[in-house]
């Protein structure tokens, strides 16, 4: 049984966004209740993506838990590759790869969601998320406009300094964590990152998606 198999069927709704399009795909996963289960039971890995200088702490497993499964799965290529057609951009990597975002906080004054964001970014082209929390409104997806100037996008330094001031960002729009829905959005085009409000995953429960990550050729 392929458990991530997918409704080629559901309707692609698309959306016109400053020049940009972004793409809803509802109910995408035929089981995704399978699939969280898969997920919960198999190890991630601590993320680590890139050197931090030593002067800076990298925070990753003491304030807060980012956390990957880098998987090689020949049944989730289809997925891929459909993903890849719909945005009209080549994969940053093997089709046959799983990546996903597995993230919870803890309770220290060091994850201060009311006054910053979480990480405000840009990726290399379109991106793909597959949300797999349910019952949550709220902690989706944020695209943002820069508004004053933010250190962070210069150094990328996203384990020591990934909460940033409110100040210097102000968001154009929250995308919904619908579960179970695949939304692809121009992850080149938009400084963005997940959207934190409240403490839903400062206890056990682990914020998840998968994601597939793609570039202009």
């Amino acid at each position: 049984m392929n458990i991530f198999e997918f409704n080629e069927n559901s309707s692609v709704v698309v959306e016109e966004f400053m020049g940009s399009k972004i793409y809803y795909i509802d109910n995408f996963l035929k089981n995704p209740g399978n699939v969280v289960n898969f997920l919960h039971k198999t190890p991630t890995e601590l993320h680590h993506p890139c050197v931090i200088p030593s002067h800076f702490k990298d925070r990753n497993g003491s304030d807060f838990l980012d956390e990957r499964h880098y998987l090689c799965i020949n049944e989730i290529s289809k997925l891929s590759e459909y993903l890849s057609n719909i945005c009209g951009q080549t994969l940053t990597y093997n089709s046959n790869q799983l990546m996903t975002n597995v993230t919870k906080f803890f309770k220290t004054p060091f994850n201060d969601y009311e006054n910053n964001y979480w990480w405000p970014h840009t990726d290399g082209g379109y991106t793909a998320l597959i949300y797999l929390n349910k019952n949550d409104k709220t902690s989706g997806t944020n695209l943002y406009k820069l508004e004053s100037e933010d250190e962070a996008l210069k150094y990328q330094y996203e384990h020591s300094h990934p909460w940033r001031s409110k100040k210097h960002y102000s968001i154009l729009k929250t995308i919904e964590p619908v579960y179970n829905r695949c939304v692809i959005f121009d992850g080149s085009k938009f400084i963005h990152g997940m959207n934190i409000e409240n403490d839903r995953y400062f206890n056990e429960e682990y914020r998840r998606n998968i994601a597939c990550f793609f570039r202009r050729d």
